[in-house]
């Protein structure tokens, strides 16, 4: 791709992210909105693209992704054991999406609907930490599915899930304690 191209492409996502920071509820962000912001036509976006859907998920993954890379280059991360550091990584992400219920269902319905098995991959290199020796390359890719499954499932109705366990996710210290039970459940 040439660098003019990529530029736009990078403006184009830069464009979303700001937009998405504006609202809580990404169903209402329009392709027009995102090409008024961007300074481009609809028709590259749809070129660069091919959906808002789409558009909407790689930039939500870059949120994501720089998030958890410059979590992990702080000095607290440092000072963490491996199992702090993985209860900390997914409080981290839990609360970027914060109580933006609609961000929260339109990842985890995208994750969930598309077989995305990228999320509990960026979980082994800290379960391998965990485990040390314990649990080969097979045994912690499960143990990231049972970590992630739950969190994406009971995310995408926290309504029932606060009914049938008392845990309100939209709460932080409710949040913070449920993936603290999950993760202590699964590893000890």
């Amino acid at each position: 791709m040439a660098a003019t191209e990529q530029d736009a492409r990078q403006t184009i996502i830069d464009a979303v992210k700001a937009l998405i920071s504006e609202t809580n509820d990404v169903e209402k962000i329009t392709t027009r909105q995102i090409a008024e912001r961007a300074g481009v036509g609809i028709g590259l976006i749809n070129y660069h693209f091919k959906s808002k859907d789409n558009l909407l998920g790689i930039a939500i993954g870059d949120v994501m992704t720089k998030t958890i890379w410059s979590f992990t280059k702080t000095e607290m991360y440092s000072k963490l054991n491996a199992l702090e550091k993985l209860k900390m990584m997914l409080k981290e992400l839990y609360a970027l999406v914060g109580s933006g219920e609609k961000l929260i269902r339109f990842i985890l319905t995208r994750e969930i609907t598309e077989g995305n098995m990228q999320t509990p991959l960026h979980l082994v290199p800290l379960l391998k930490e965990v485990f040390t020796d314990r649990k080969d390359d097979m045994e912690l890719r499960i143990i990231a599915l049972q970590i992630i499954y739950p969190i994406q499932v009971t995310g995408l109705n926290a309504e029932a899930f606060h009914m049938y366990s008392g845990i309100d996710l939209l709460d932080a210290k409710q949040r913070n304690r449920f993936v603290d039970m999950l993760i202590n459940n699964l590893i000890n």
